[in-house]
């Protein structure tokens, strides 16, 4: 699936951030947003520690098809 860079709040979500390669301008800021994830995407599978970093945010073991 691919990202819904519509969706609101698009440039705070993680594909964006990983797109403009913060993980590697800011690894600590990067670091900050996944560590402890509760949320995963249903669109890109990245995990995040708050849903608002995520496209399609789904709780951590509830995931189903």
């Amino acid at each position: 699936m691919m990202a819904n860079e519509n969706c609101k709040g698009h440039e705070y979500h993680l594909c964006e951030l990983h797109r403009q390669e913060l993980h590697k301008k800011d690894p600590g800021a990067y670091a900050h947003l996944v560590r402890e994830p509760k949320y995963v995407c249903k669109n890109c599978g990245r995990v995040a520690a708050g849903q608002t970093h995520l496209c399609a945010p789904v709780l951590l073991g509830t995931w189903e098809d």
